[in-house]
Order: C-alpha cells, then sequence, then structure tokens
C-alpha cells in the first residue's frame, strides 16, 4: 500500500491513489485515511466525502464485512466528469441558488427582484447630499474706496458702533 504524501483529498486524488493500488485490493476507511495521513475531524469528513463520491459515481465497490466497509476498484471507468474546482464552485452555487428558489416557491414568497443598484444610487445620493455644493467663485473686481463709491453716486449709510452707543448713554 503506497502512502499519498500531500493532503490533495479530492476524488480525482482518492481515484489516482485507488488506481496506483494492486487490482482487488480491499482497503478500509482507516486504512485510506492512514493512506492520506488525513487528521479528524474535517480532513477525515472530507476524504470520506471523495471516497462516497468514487462509490457513488461507481469507481469503487463497497463491501460489508463484520470488521466495517472495505472499498475495492469496480474496473469501471467514473460515469461523471471530473470537475475542476471553479466549476464545482459554480455548480455548487447554481444548486444553493435553485433550493432557496424552491423553498421561497413552497413557502408562497414572491422573487423580489435585484435592486442593487437602485440601492446603490440612493446610498451615494446619501453621501453626496451631506456634502456641500462647490461655490461659484464671482469674479473679483479691484476694490474702491469710500470717496470713489460716493463719486460715482453711491449713498453710504452709518451705522453706529455698541461702544459709541455706550459713549452716547454716559
Amino acid at each position: 500500500m503506497t502512502t499519498n504524501t500531500n493532503n490533495d483529498l479530492s476524488p480525482a486524488a482518492i481515484r489516482a491513489w485507488f488506481a496506483e493500488q494492486p487490482a482487488g485490493a480491499l482497503f478500509t476507511m482507516p486504512a485510506i485515511s492512514k493512506a492520506f495521513g488525513a487528521a479528524p475531524g474535517a480532513e477525515h469528513r472530507r476524504l470520506a466525502s471523495s471516497v462516497r463520491c468514487g462509490f457513488l459515481c461507481g469507481y469503487l465497490e463497497r463491501m460489508q464485512f463484520t470488521a466495517g466497509t472495505a472499498y475495492r476498484l469496480s474496473g469501471k471507468c467514473m460515469r461523471r466528469d471530473a470537475l475542476s474546482e471553479e466549476e464545482r464552485r459554480a455548480r455548487s452555487l447554481a444548486n444553493q441558488r435553485a433550493r432557496h428558489e424552491r423553498r421561497r416557491r413552497a413557502k408562497g414568497i414572491t422573487p423580489v427582484p435585484n435592486r442593487s443598484k437602485l440601492v446603490r444610487a440612493a446610498r451615494v445620493n446619501l453621501q453626496a447630499a451631506g456634502v456641500p455644493q462647490p461655490t461659484v467663485v464671482a469674479a473679483v473686481r479691484a476694490t474702491e474706496t469710500v470717496e470713489q463709491f460716493l463719486a460715482r453716486g453711491g449713498r453710504v449709510q452709518r451705522l453706529p458702533a455698541h461702544w459709541e452707543q455706550m459713549e452716547r448713554a454716559a
């Protein structure tokens, strides 16, 4: 029995490992787990899932013994194509969406259209509302003195300051 030194626990790695083994050899899950160096927990569950996938696809045969379950090559080809990680993720996402839609329809909830663009536009408008508009800078004229203003015919109204009002009152 050869061991797999890398921790690739995908169905393709399981298929390759079984292909390297002698024909007709039986392997229990503890033996397969030891060959792959799978730690108990998440790695062992991934390994068991990959072995189950090989069995469901017809690549492996499963036999029940009093000592437990053993697996060996069936001699048949895989019935399904091996998917890349991207294809597997895309298929999983599509299945999740379909399952979600079936649940919604079963509950009688009408689907809500995608309004992400409207929500984003509203959020941008709210953010923009707090930002003051840039003021248009008027063309600055040359300044003029009071005398020049009076010479043009302007009228000046003199408003007394508060200290001048206090002086008058005293």
